[in-house]
């Protein structure tokens, strides 16, 4: 009956909540937002003051390859580009990809785009006509640099819609307007676009029993509140190569999650960034987005893990709002959000990364504090640095790209950040560095079927001053293994995953994808498929494992399964609906130590689409867990309920 009284609850307050409208949309009769774009084939760069005025009319077509809608709609206009293109009518992409170039150049290549591509680095163009996140735009502008028309995330046949355009009753009425009107040259003016995400979440837990747990394992009590989260980005172009910009960042989550990640900042209220792009390199200074590999640094890799909380595969803004973890309200994905330094290189089919940074500062907590004042203990700051390079190239037979990798980062906490003698302690704490390379690689067999995989070529860690009845002593480990197997993707909705996985006991990655365990292997296996029309997305999931290294005593080896399963609906008026499941089992035969383990879990959820504005989700989840030994039997449940808005501005 409670839980029934909560969900009534939800279900009226979020009725009281919807997303506020674009705040930077452009309308007709507007003047074009200027700008000064490199093109994606280094071929120079495009002023829209000299190329507006260049054709009659122009199409400005805003892209990122990480959405599957964005991707189909550009062949539309691809099409429609080598049908009407010209002197009179012309076709200009912008994409705002901005974690690899060489991912939108593939799909350029994959797909035959033909007209001019810019890059928009860091979206403040997309920004200022008005594109919300990550959503398909297109823009129809007057010889004269007035805007005629614009079309988000426009449905159904793009081309004709084109042609619609370009019939406009606006089209004639705003010429004689635009005369008087007038526009900044690109880097003049405001110029400032912004961006932002909010998030709140009402979550009620009723939980019995011990070692009651969360969808992915964390420990939970009961309780409720509500979180929140606001984070604001403002920047600007302030030259053609310089650009400069600052977040804000206002939450109720705590510190502590700034500590766990993914967002490495160290200030709980944001940070700030400078960019200096110099042709095919890019130089950024203050806070950045990465992620590399799932054995090198990688916070989530949903090619490990089922999609029962929601697909995030597509990256396509708050539509597929993905699963959250009990104690933050960050959304399950790769990248990791570091301060430090970042430099970039791209090139026609080559792109190559060097960072620094700093993801955990040190805490200097004196002994007293430490001991008798409930104060965390002193610690080192831990500093990370990295590089890579990708090769990618465009395999006809198949319409796929042979691809290659090598992947390098080193970690270290610096013992010379904190001074234990000084702060009273009676002995200084050991310290560790860690090293990893791994290679990667993609092959095509046939249309739609390629091997892949990482290996790791060396691994090494290394604890100093651990503390011993010996005294302090110096252990270094060295560990390897990969991943390995086929991929069989059509698109980004339907595809089957089949994968071998193997990672010694030894092996160790402070930023390695959260789900790969040490000292295990086995298989895995996943597929996803649309179905009626896409208004229906069914995933599965898969893996086994077993302990790789066997280990003495007479113990047996661990093994372990986990299956996943999800059902995704999208309903009529914007409603969606998802049901998961997810059950978990690990355990050891034999007289030595044996144990059983099991972990369920049923998600259910409604949902209210506001476009690529955002989603209103109301969620219910029951996890249960039972573990027995010979020497104890545990048993727990755990009721979820929530209420989560995810809004984009």
């Amino acid at each position: 009956m409670n839980g029934m009284v909560r969900l009534g609850a939800l279900i009226a307050f979020a009725g009281c909540l919807s997303p506020g409208s674009r705040a930077l949309a452009i309308d007709a009769g507007e003047a074009a937002p200027p700008f000064e774009l490199r093109l994606m084939d280094g071929a120079g760069s495009v002023r829209s003051d000299e190329f507006f005025p260049a054709h009659d009319y122009t199409f400005i077509v805003f892209w990122r390859s990480s959405c599957p809608h964005c991707v189909e709609a550009l062949l539309a206009c691809e099409r429609f580009y080598r049908e009407y293109g010209g002197e009179d009518i012309a076709v200009l992409g912008i994409n705002a990809d901005e974690h690899s170039l060489l991912a939108a150049q593939g799909v350029i290549q994959s797909n035959g785009i033909t007209f001019p591509q810019a890059e928009d680095a860091g979206g403040a163009v997309s920004g200022s006509y008005g594109v919300p996140y990550e959503t398909f735009t297109v823009c129809l502008v007057g010889g004269d640099g007035t805007v005629i028309d614009v079309r988000y995330d426009p449905q159904g046949d793009l081309r004709a819609a084109m042609e619609e355009m370009l019939s406009s009753p606006a089209r004639s009425s705003v010429r004689g307007e635009s005369a008087a009107r007038e526009t900044n040259a690109p880097g003049e003016g405001p110029g400032i676009s912004y961006r932002g995400l909010q998030r709140i979440r009402y979550l009620s837990i009723d939980s019995r029993g011990s070692g009651a747990a969360g969808l992915y394992g964390e420990p939970v009590s009961s309780g409720g509140g509500v979180q929140y989260r606001l984070e604001v980005e403002a920047a600007k172009r302030l030259t053609g190569n310089l650009r400069a910009g600052a977040l804000l960042r206002i939450t109720n989550e705590g510190r502590n999650v700034l500590d766990s990640g993914p967002e490495y900042l160290g200030s709980e209220w944001g940070s700030a960034f400078t960019e200096i792009d110099a042709g095919r390199f890019r130089f950024r200074f203050g806070y950045f987005d990465l992620s590399m590999t799932p054995l090198t640094l990688m916070r989530w890799d949903w090619d490990d893990n089922p999609r029962v909380g929601g697909d995030t595969g597509c990256g396509c803004g708050g539509a597929a709002a993905g699963a959250l973890l009990v104690e933050s309200l960050e959304e399950l994905g790769p990248d990791l959000v570091f301060e430090g330094a970042l430099a970039t290189y791209v090139g026609a089919n080559l792109e190559a990364r060097l960072f620094y940074a700093i993801p955990r500062r040190a805490v200097e907590t004196s002994s007293t504090a430490y001991r008798y004042g409930g104060m965390e203990r002193a610690r080192y700051s831990q500093e990370i640095a990295g590089l890579e390079g990708r090769w990618q190239r465009l395999d006809e037979r198949t319409g796929s790209f042979w691809k290659a990798g090598v992947h390098a980062i080193t970690s270290f906490e610096n013992k010379r950040s904190v001074d234990f003698p000084g702060l009273g302690y009676l002995s200084v704490d050991p310290w560790v560095s860690t090293w990893t390379v791994s290679v990667t690689g993609e092959a095509p067999l046939v249309r739609y079927a390629i091997l892949r995989g990482e290996l790791i070529g060396w691994n090494r860690t290394d604890e100093r001053g651990v503390l011993t009845e010996d005294g302090p002593l110096d252990v270094s480990r060295e560990g390897g293994g990969g991943i390995g197997g086929i991929a069989i993707e059509k698109s980004q909705r339907l595809g089957l995953l089949f994968d071998y996985v193997r990672l010694d006991s030894d092996f160790y990655a402070p930023f390695a994808a959260l789900s790969y365990e040490s000292n295990a292997e086995g298989m895995r296996a996943s597929g996803r498929a649309p179905l009626l029309d896409d208004r229906v997305s069914v995933s599965l999931f898969y893996k086994r494992l077993r302990e790789a290294d066997l280990p003495g005593g007479g113990f047996e080896r661990k093994q372990s399964w986990l299956a996943g399963a999800s059902l995704d609906l999208d309903l009529m008026g914007n409603f969606g609906a998802g049901l998961g499941w997810l059950e978990e089992k690990s355990w050891r035969d034999g007289s030595v130590s044996p144990f059983d383990a099991r972990r369920g879990a049923i998600v259910v959820n409604i949902r209210r689409d506001f476009g690529k504005a955002g989603v209103i989700r109301i969620q219910y989840e029951r996890i249960t867990g039972t573990s027995s030994a010979p020497d104890a039997e545990t048993e727990s449940r755990t009721d979820m309920y929530s209420l989560y808005s995810s809004l984009y501005f």
